[in-house]
């Protein structure tokens, strides 16, 4: 049985950009995945663009597939309130995850030993790893668990404990070509905060050849208030925004998906004996935005670069790898533990959310940093910065007001 440095289990965002480093760095590495690939995923498919800055390559590789970016943001509070705003650059990418995924699989590829099967067991024993699908088990010197918000490396590795109702959000989308559903600005996404009375989300994500319009809310909310069958939840949404004429044809079933979402920031380790967690697997996702693309593929490549340091020092035990704990939240930490915070924040009292959007309606500059900070072309300490430069007059302004006109 061969024995592999590093196995990557989920070729995602974050395994295939871990797989690619890993295998560049002449890592011996085993990508597997449940899938073949390409192959479908169900997700809002909105990165923001600073990913580009981040990932440089990711430029050239994008000419590959079809990509649409959007530079207007309608945000609609629960109480009605609402932002139009329109940047003056490039303000958020639209893809779809079949096609993006196979690309960043097809930029690993080359470079690591790819198999298909689903890791029903993950063990770790004193000197190596032990992945067993359905038909095969495989073995490495350590394990990067990239496999989603159900990681079965998270629990083997005991970094995910107890129920997860608190800490997901129920996510129910659909994908259809535009000849089927459709809306008339192309360039427009649409965030709403708070669906029909109730605690949640909803998006209309144009793609260049399809639409993505979904509906989400925190899971233990959703099994008390909600339940129900999932699809009547998302074809309420579609149905009220063809009532407002935002939406023209027809939801189609057939390509509905619902699935679970990490909300409640990164697990507490993310790091243990020969085990790291990356992506979905280690909660790394935006709280607040529900975005996870981008901080997948961070997390990814930090993986890769504390595996292949792991790899030259022959030291796999959590000592060693707890650099990639630092790493992440060095780059990444601050703004994602903002983003539980403020999401329950908003939660706890959604008139916050309708003083934010009013304000932001009102007021250009405070329009400009909603969007940037609600799309991540911001991070969470420039929307400080950018608050007290640029926002602090115009909330003194706003204060005065309101004192002596109620």
């Amino acid at each position: 049985m061969t024995t592999f440095d590093v196995i990557v289990v989920g070729a995602g965002p974050a395994g295939a950009t871990a797989a690619k480093i890993l295998g560049e760095a002449g890592v011996g590495t085993l990508l597997l995945d449940k899938s073949a690939f390409p192959r479908d995923k169900p997700c809002g498919g909105g990165i923001s663009a600073r990913a580009l800055a981040r990932f440089p390559y990711l430029t050239d590789a994008l000419a590959n597939i079809p990509t649409s970016w959007v530079s207007k943001v309608h945000f609609e509070s629960p109480a009605g309130f609402v932002v139009d705003y329109q940047s003056p650059d490039r303000l958020y990418l639209m893809i779809r995850r079949c096609e993006f995924d196979h690309l960043l699989f097809s930029l690993a590829k080359p470079h690591v030993e790819v198999a298909t099967g689903l890791a029903r067991k993950v063990t770790v024993h004193s000197d190596y790893v032990s992945v067993a699908t359905d038909t095969q088990e495989y073995r490495a010197r350590m394990v990067i668990g990239c496999d989603g918000a159900n990681s079965i490396v998270a629990r083997a590795s005991g970094l995910r404990t107890g129920s997860v109702q608190s800490d997901y959000a129920i996510d129910m989308m659909e994908e259809t070509p535009v000849q089927e559903l459709n809306t008339a600005e192309r360039d427009r996404m649409y965030i709403y905060y708070r669906i029909r009375s109730h605690y949640g989300y909803g998006y209309v994500f144009p793609k260049t050849s399809h639409l993505n319009v979904g509906v989400g809310f925190k899971l233990d909310y959703y099994l008390s208030n909600l339940r129900g069958e999932h699809y009547a939840h998302h074809q309420a949404f579609v149905d009220d925004l063809k009532k407002k004429h935002l939406l023209t044809g027809q939801s189609n079933r057939a390509n509905f998906r619902a699935f679970p979402l990490p909300i409640a920031g990164p697990l507490a380790r993310t790091y243990a004996d020969r085990v790291l967690l990356a992506g979905d697997a280690g909660g790394f996702v935006n709280a607040l935005t529900a975005e996870g693309i981008y901080y997948a593929m961070v997390t990814g490549e930090l993986a890769a670069r504390a595996a292949i340091d792991a790899v030259r020092a022959a030291n796999f035990g959590s000592a060693q790898l707890s650099g990639y704990d630092r790493e992440w939240r060095r780059e990444i930490g601050d703004e994602l533990g903002n983003s539980v915070r403020l999401q329950k924040m908003l939660l706890a009292d959604p008139t916050r959310i309708d003083r934010i959007v009013r304000a932001a309606s009102r007021h250009a500059v405070l329009a400009d940093l909603l969007a940037r900070f609600a799309t991540g072309a911001i991070t969470h300490a420039q929307f400080k910065r950018s608050m007290l430069r640029r926002a602090l007059p115009v909330y003194v302004r706003e204060k005065t007001r309101r004192l002596f006109y109620g």
